[in-house]
């Protein structure tokens, strides 16, 4: 368990995916990731211009930008399974995260050993998360709760939880649970097999889900974006050689949206920015108490950080409170909750 507190967080390998070009954001998560003690391996993102049609599965047909995404994720999918790397993380280059991520990431693992029924010693597993999972999506953008898997790692009081009416996404996992009642608590996160996932701000695999992402992902017929695929794979694991997934809600890793024109934010759809719109400060989305926001503080030696809600949390907290939250196992009885 002690590994997740690793220059890896527990995996093999991490790597960030980024467009050579895009030396502004290589930057950022450079120093992002020293200031978390983290070591990664960089990955040139793909123009999807120079994919050859020949290598293209039967029946895709999407945008240039998204077979150049598709194919860099699928570049380091290659990469894994070649080299035989047992767990990576994968994190694209506008990532950032919790100035606490260690605590989170400590949780996570609980909860997904939890989840895979782990009850070997330390040294009966290969990972700190077990070995019963071929995806954990840490950094999404939209999730959905799973309709037959009533189990859940709940982790109550933890301040890294965005408040619920400050959230974005167009799919949520139920929380009623937690979030109504006599004892209702706004700050818990959740983790557990989900039904459905969007955006990739941040995963891990193991190299049995590499496996099997370069085989439904390349090797099969396939016209989706790389995310929409692996959100179909969860949805329907049966289906697609028992693709097992794990992740937690609200997520673990967000966005950072740098000063300046807004059309620096995206270069998949380069479209939803085509408005001319400068933005004066910086920001991140989906986190508390961003560690891209916190950078100065850090550079300094300081132990509070700013939070992006201080009605919820207080204009700053110091790392041991922020660290401090820590879950246990639940069983809900899906049928009482007409919300699944």
């Amino acid at each position: 368990m002690y590994d997740v507190y690793n220059d890896t967080l527990g995996f093999e390998k991490i790597f960030l995916v980024s467009l050579p070009e895009r030396t502004d954001r290589r930057d950022s998560f450079a120093v992002q990731a020293r200031l978390s003690n983290m070591s990664f391996t960089a990955v040139d993102g793909v123009d999807g211009r120079t994919v050859s049609a020949k290598a293209l599965p039967y029946t895709m047909d999407l945008r240039p930008a998204q077979i150049g995404a598709w194919r860099a994720h699928l570049n380091i999918m290659q990469n894994i399974v070649a080299n035989n790397i047992a767990t990576a993380l994968i994190f694209e280059d506008d990532a950032d995260w919790d100035v606490g991520i260690r605590a989170q990431m400590r949780e996570l693992a609980k909860g997904a050993r939890w989840l895979g029924n782990a009850s070997g010693s330390e040294t009966d597993l290969h990972s700190p998360y077990g070995d019963d999972w071929d995806i954990m999506w840490i950094g999404h953008c939209s999730i959905k709760s799973s309709t037959y898997d009533p189990r859940r790692w709940v982790i109550p009081h933890d301040p890294t939880v965005v408040p619920p009416e400050r959230r974005t996404e167009f799919d949520k996992a139920h929380m009623r649970q937690w979030e109504t009642g006599p004892n209702a608590d706004n700050q818990t996160r959740i983790v557990f097999v989900p039904t459905w996932g969007y955006c990739l701000a941040a995963y891990a695999v193991s190299l049995r889900g590499a496996m099997k992402i370069l085989y439904h992902e390349s090797m099969s017929k396939y016209n989706d974006p790389v995310d929409t695929g692996l959100g179909w794979m969860c949805a329907n694991p049966q289906s697609w050689s028992e693709f097992h997934c794990i992740a937690p809600y609200p997520t673990i890793v967000g966005i950072s949206r740098p000063a300046g024109n807004t059309d620096k934010f995206s270069d998949i759809d380069p479209d939803k920015f085509t408005e001319i719109q400068v933005s004066e400060e910086s920001h991140s989305e989906h986190l508390v108490f961003p560690l891209r926001q916190n950078i100065d503080r850090l550079l300094a030696g300081q132990v509070d950080f700013q939070s992006q809600f201080p009605d919820s949390t207080g204009e700053t907290m110091h790392i041991d409170d922020i660290m401090a939250a820590t879950g246990h196992g639940e069983i809900l009885d899906l049928s009482l909750d007409d919300e699944l």
